[in-house]
C-alpha cells in the first residue's frame, strides 16, 4: 500500500473513530441528562414531600393547641358558674342565719349542700386540666368558699369556734366575690380574651 492509501486508510479509520466518539458522547449526554432530569425531579419531591409534611405537622399542632384550648374553656365556664352559685347560695344562707331574716335556713343549707356537690365536682375537674398559673387563682378561690363555708357550717350545726359569726361570713363572701373576679380575669387572660390583669 502506498502511503498515500495509508493516509486515506487512517483518515476513514480516524472519521470512524470520530463517529464514534461523538455517538458515544451523544448517548452519554442523552443518558447523563436523563440522569440528572431524574435527580432534579427526585429532589423537587423529596422537598415537596417535606413541605407537605411540615404544613401537616404545623395544622396536627394548632388543632392540638386548639382542642386544648376548648377544653380549659369548658373546664373554666364550668367552674366559674359552679363556684358563683356556690357563693350565691352561701351568701343566701348567711342572710338566713340572721336573726331577722325571713328565709329558713333548712331550705338554703340544702341548697348551699347541693351547690357545693357541684362546685366539688368541677373544682376536681380543673386541678386535672387547668395551667399552674390558672391553677393557683383556682386553689385561692377553693380556700375563700371553703372558709366562708366552714364559718357557716359550724354556726348551723351550734359548734362555732371563737370569732364565727355571720358578719365574719358575710365580709367573707364580698372577699370570695373579689377572688371569683380575680381568678376569671386570670383564666379569661389565659383564653386569650383579655390581656392579663395586672393586679
Amino acid at each position: 500500500m502506498t502511503h498515500r492509501g495509508r493516509d486515506v486508510g487512517e483518515k476513514a479509520m480516524d472519521a470512524a473513530a470520530a463517529g464514534v466518539l461523538a455517538a458515544a458522547v451523544g448517548v452519554g449526554g442523552t443518558l447523563g441528562s436523563a440522569w440528572l432530569t431524574g435527580r432534579r425531579g427526585d429532589a423537587a419531591r423529596r422537598h415537596e414531600w417535606e413541605r407537605l409534611e411540615r404544613t401537616r405537622l404545623a395544622d396536627l399542632t394548632a388543632q392540638r393547641v386548639q382542642e386544648a384550648l376548648a377544653a380549659r374553656r369548658e373546664a373554666y365556664t364550668a367552674f366559674n358558674a359552679a363556684a358563683r352559685h356556690y357563693l350565691a347560695c352561701l351568701s343566701d344562707h348567711a342572710h338566713a342565719l340572721r336573726l331577722d331574716a325571713a328565709a329558713d335556713p333548712a331550705e338554703t343549707l340544702d341548697a348551699v349542700e347541693s351547690a357545693r356537690v357541684e362546685y366539688r365536682q368541677r373544682y376536681a375537674e380543673a386541678q386535672m386540666i387547668v395551667p399552674d398559673a390558672v391553677l393557683a387563682e383556682v386553689r385561692l378561690a377553693n380556700n375563700s368558699v371553703g372558709a366562708v363555708y366552714g364559718i357557716l357550717a359550724r354556726l348551723t350545726r351550734g359548734g362555732a369556734d371563737e370569732g364565727d359569726e355571720v358578719e365574719v361570713a358575710r365580709r367573707r363572701i364580698k372577699e370570695g366575690w373579689r377572688v371569683l373576679a380575680r381568678m376569671r380575669a386570670t383564666m379569661r387572660a389565659d383564653l386569650r380574651v383579655t390581656a392579663p390583669s395586672h393586679e
